[in-house]
């Protein structure tokens, strides 16, 4: 309501292609595809696709991508080399990884877990991009959660916790957060060795070099037969009523500059979102944190990594919310599935429907 009013920011941050198409749609972001173009700054050719979504909307630039993560799979150095396990290296499947997982869970005699062999945050859309799932048919016409390799992916995620038992259940997360002293969430659990391994993004290191005393690696993330990743971060863009137009535009030159993308690959903010940077000695060869040799993996899965669905004909946020109330079903175990996903697919095109009436 400010931007329409005129009193909002003269930039907007767009941390996906759902927020992107509100911004467009509602006609708040300007259209910067030539002002760039003037700059040198091509988006499309300079930077990973994976981020994308978040700046090019409809063959249109109206943001300059800030930085790109991609999850892949922490893992404790120390505790693999302790129950005698060789460090993994990808590409792998999700069946490889539960099993390692397994072997590295370990309970106490009352059968509590202590250790639990992998950490995820039910990042749905990791496991979704891995088996080459889709929420829409290419023209975004149709809601394609109706087919098998969406069911595979949320089976996965759903196995991990209840059939492997290598993932805390919802329950198990709470109990884990209510006792003390390990912080709420995987990041905090992996950093305090709660997990052997877990599923998260370069940007993890913000918070894990704060813990001493572990020796974090990074391995590819599993695929299901499908070797793409799901690509997050954020864009920045130009409020169309901004009164510094010109102020705007020099900050958003300045994210495609050298010294800004060095500073994200140095501070670990995920990986540099202009490619030519990310091969860079910022990344790869950190002085400052020599322990960290494993940036060259992040690369690769930048390279691999996709960015978000979208449909021109429903709300990207409609969209999340519906397939979430679905999976929270699965997650808590009362749902299976392909269920779930049948009747996300009903959700989402009676929401289609409803749009297209009017």
């Amino acid at each position: 309501m400010q931007c329409l009013a005129g009193v909002g920011p003269d930039l907007i941050d767009s941390y996906n292609a759902f927020q992107l198409a509100a911004y467009v749609n509602s006609g708040i972001a300007e259209d910067l595809t030539d002002a760039l173009q003037r700059s040198g700054i091509n988006v499309k050719a300079q930077t990973f696709p994976g981020i994308q979504g978040a700046g090019i909307y409809g063959g249109r630039v109206y943001g300059v991508p800030a930085d790109l993560s991609v999850d892949g799979i922490w893992v404790h150095r120390d505790i693999l080399w302790r129950a005698g396990i060789s460090e993994p290296h990808g590409p792998w499947s999700w069946e490889q990884l539960a099993k390692l997982a397994q072997r590295l869970t370990i309970r106490d005699a009352g059968g509590r877990v202590i250790q639990y062999g992998l950490l995820i945050d039910w990042n749905w859309k990791d496991f979704f991009c891995t088996y080459g799932a889709h929420v829409f048919s290419p023209d975004g016409k149709r809601c394609t959660l109706d087919r098998p390799e969406a069911s595979r992916a949320i089976a996965m995620m759903h196995d991990l916790v209840y059939r492997y038992k290598v993932s805390p259940t919802p329950v198990e997360a709470a109990s884990m957060s209510a006792k003390g002293g390990w912080g709420s969430g995987a990041i905090a659990w992996f950093g305090a060795k709660r997990g052997a391994m877990a599923l998260g993004g370069r940007w993890w290191l913000a918070s894990l070099r704060k813990y001493s005393g572990i020796d974090p690696g990074v391995i590819e993330c599993p695929n299901g037969g499908f070797r793409r990743f799901f690509g997050y971060g954020r864009a920045t863009l130009i409020n169309k009523h901004s009164k510094h137009r010109e102020g705007a535009l020099a900050f958003l030159r300045g994210l495609s500059t050298a010294t800004y993308n060095r500073e994200v690959n140095l501070d670990a903010d995920g990986v540099c979102a202009f490619r030519q940077f990310a091969t860079s000695g910022s990344l790869l060869d950190d002085p400052q944190h020599p322990a960290e040799h494993d940036n060259d993996v992040w690369v690769d899965l930048a390279q691999l990594a996709v960015p978000d669905e979208t449909s021109p004909y429903i709300d990207g946020a409609t969209v999340s919310r519906l397939i979430e109330r679905q999976l929270d079903l699965v997650e808590e175990n009362q749902k299976d599935p392909a269920s779930a996903m049948r009747d996300a697919k009903r959700d989402i095109d009676e929401a289609l429907a409803a749009a297209d009436s009017k």
